[in-house]
């Protein structure tokens, strides 16, 4: 799949193995803005069909998994002219594939909505501020909304990363200090009881004096199953480094990604996937029932894979 040059993707949705791009422009479809869904490791991708969102001032979305019956469904939100918020929900794998309109018990949101949100066990979580801080819970199998209410302290509203640490929710804020040397103090908040939202705090720094900087801009991007915080930067320059941080031992590793050349443009950047698990024999086409199914080989050939996008897999030897 290629991007126009003048549109290319900022906000995206993962789950399970697909990818959700809410509003792009494809350089071999007119250059007309649709929601697409991609399978990243067979380069298959769906143009979704047309809801409404010309009605509205704004759109955004998310793509959530339901695990118990093996279905993807796109949520998405637009902001009327009046600033009412309505809710549209796409199921895919159904052969008459449309936007169904469903309500949300709650008012939030009128003072924004962060792209920051993941999906774990069947419910996506996202950020919303009205004006205080909260996460939004959508069950993708019952289509149910609920609501977490957040103390200050939680959210950063634009900063804040939402991961899955242990098939629980994670919130994540990363403060930059010093002392003596740089360093990254990791604030962590787990939801441990959803209905009596109990949470456990968790603070730890991290010090890597050798190949952390103070201006390499490291980032939380994920949690591995087993519960390392994975960091690293969002731009691709040489040394590139993926941080692992072991909140019971108090350890980090580094791994250098090899492949980044000298000359790389700083502007690169770099999205992470870390529990990702590629399944070749994921076919977009009988999953979506889409407007527009696009197979790899009917694609544009002029331009080499490597120059639409690059996806290297980190394996990492056990400690």
């Amino acid at each position: 799949m290629k991007f126009s040059e003048d549109k290319r993707p900022r906000y995206y949705s993962y789950a399970s193995g697909l990818l959700y791009f809410p509003n792009i422009r494809i350089s071999n479809h007119n250059d007309d803005v649709v929601r697409v869904i991609c399978n990243p490791s067979t380069g298959q991708y769906a143009i979704l069909p047309p809801d409404l969102r010309t009605r509205y001032r704004d759109s955004g979305g998310f793509l959530g998994f339901d695990p118990i019956g093996k279905q993807f469904k796109v949520l998405v939100f637009n902001r009327r002219v009046d600033d009412e918020l309505v809710y549209h929900i796409l199921t895919l794998g159904t052969e008459n594939v449309r936007w169904r309109g469903i309500i949300c018990p709650f008012t939030y949101g009128h003072y924004g909505f962060s792209w920051e949100h993941i999906c774990i066990n069947g419910v996506l979580y996202y950020i919303a501020k009205d004006p205080n801080d909260m996460i939004v819970c959508f069950d993708v199998r019952s289509e149910k909304f609920k609501l977490l209410h957040l103390a200050p302290s939680f959210v950063r509203f634009w900063s804040t990363i939402l991961i899955n640490y242990k098939n629980k929710l994670g919130v994540i804020n990363l403060e930059d200090d010093y002392d003596g040397g740089y360093l990254l103090k990791l604030r962590m908040f787990v939801l441990e009881d959803f209905e009596k939202q109990k949470w456990t705090t968790y603070v730890h720094t991290l010090r890597d004096e050798n190949k952390i900087k103070d201006n390499d801009n490291v980032y939380v991007v994920g949690a591995t199953a087993s519960g390392q915080i994975v960091l690293a930067r969002n731009k691709a320059y040489k040394p590139f480094y993926v941080f692992y941080f072991n909140p019971e031992k108090s350890t980090l590793q580094s791994v250098e990604i090899q492949g980044v050349r000298e000359e790389e443009d700083w502007f690169h950047r770099v999205y992470y996937f870390v529990d990702h698990v590629e399944d070749l024999r994921f076919d977009v086409m009988k999953t979506t029932y889409a407007a527009t199914s696009i197979r790899p080989a009917e694609q544009n050939t002029s331009t080499s894979s490597r120059e639409d996008h690059l996806v290297r897999t980190v394996k990492r030897k056990r400690a």
